[in-house]
């Protein structure tokens, strides 16, 4: 019911007009002022505005673009700088030119900077951050090359510089670390080698203002003292002998190289001749064991089938060429084989040794 009321409503509503009188809307409009031709103040107005936010935009990018591209040279001049070291002569270099392309960018050309000392990297380093603020501030000096700037870095080595002391310290003081070693000091000389006492030995003297040194070798030593010291050679080799004098917290060493020519053998001879009027010719026996005190066995070796021919311990009963298994001298000019077993070596010497003896 109350749909249908409101519905005839809205239609006489929607149906209901006045009636108009031509005539008078013709003599109300003679009566308002004619519009003048042309663009009006406000219209002035409106065009200005516009054109204003149009030329604050363009100005605005292209100040964001040479602040970029400023950022960017300067990144790359500040790699160049950290790339610096000394020069020995003055020069000047000149920065690298800036070339636009198609989008309005710059591009930075390389540059190769020269050796320069630390001071003057960061005057120029300071130079270059003026003008780089000289260039976001006016960014039309970006359309000058940089090569035509009034810009150039006098890159001069400091005159009169004092160069830096080597912290190194000498020879001497590596070796003598503390003043009261700078007058310590061991010399060291060595004898020929001498079979006097039946193997070889190197008597070696040690010379120092202390008594108190240490001794070593690679090879063996006997009879260490303060001022000397025996090396026993026995094989054909080169020894090393050191000794460090030591003197409260103090250490000086010094070394000698002493070489033996031979192996030692006991000092065994190769040939013998039973017939000699020469005792020391018509027997056999090494010599080493005839003035050393030590115990041993010698045995000789028949070659042929290893029979024993001969043996003793008694440096004194030396071999006189008879075969004990048949009471006769053995053949001439035939080489038969010798053995000898030490019951007590000395420091590093073997045990066994071995040779052939031939009778002549």
């Amino acid at each position: 019911m109350k749909d249908q009321f409101e519905k005839n409503i809205k239609s006489l509503v929607e149906d209901f007009s006045y009636d108009y009188d031509p005539k008078a809307w013709d003599a109300l409009s003679k009566k308002l002022p004619k519009v003048k031709p042309g663009i009006s103040w406000y219209g002035k107005l409106a065009i200005a505005i516009v054109v204003s936010t149009g030329l604050f935009a363009i100005w605005t990018n292209t100040s964001s673009t040479t602040t970029s591209t400023q950022t960017a040279k300067s990144s790359v001049v500040k790699k160049e700088k950290s790339s610096v070291t000394n020069i020995d002569s003055p020069s000047k270099i000149k920065l690298p030119s800036q070339q636009k392309n198609t989008t309005g960018q710059l591009h930075l050309t390389s540059i190769q900077a020269p050796t320069l000392p630390k001071d003057q990297v960061e005057q120029s380093a300071t130079e270059i951050t003026q003008w780089t603020n000289q260039i976001n501030e006016n960014p039309k000096l970006s359309e000058t090359p940089i090569e035509r700037a009034d810009i150039a870095l006098h890159l001069r080595p400091a005159q009169n510089a004092e160069r830096p002391t080597s912290a190194e310290p000498s020879s001497d003081e590596i070796q003598n670390p503390t003043a009261p070693c700078q007058g310590l000091k061991v010399v060291l000389t060595a004898e020929n080698i001498s079979y006097e006492s039946g193997y070889p030995i190197v008597h070696i003297h040690a010379e120092s203002a202390v008594s108190n040194i240490t001794w070593s070798s690679n090879g063996n030593l006997i009879n260490q003292k303060s001022k000397g010291a025996d090396l026993l050679a026995f094989k054909q080799q080169s020894y090393t002998v050191s000794a460090q004098a030591n003197s409260d917290d103090c250490h000086v060493s010094e070394s000698i190289v002493i070489g033996a020519d031979q192996n030692y053998n006991l000092l065994a001879v190769n040939a013998f001749n039973p017939q000699s009027r020469d005792e020391r010719n018509a027997r056999f026996m090494p010599y080493a064991l005839t003035i050393r005190d030590v115990r041993f066995v010698l045995t000789i070796l028949d070659p042929d089938n290893g029979a024993v021919i001969f043996n003793t311990s008694d440096a004194q009963n030396a071999w006189d060429g008879i075969d004990q298994r048949t009471g006769q001298l053995i053949k001439a000019q035939k080489a038969y084989i010798w053995r000898v077993i030490l019951e007590n070596p000395l420091p590093g010497e073997k045990n066994t040794y071995s040779g052939t003896i031939v009778r002549i």
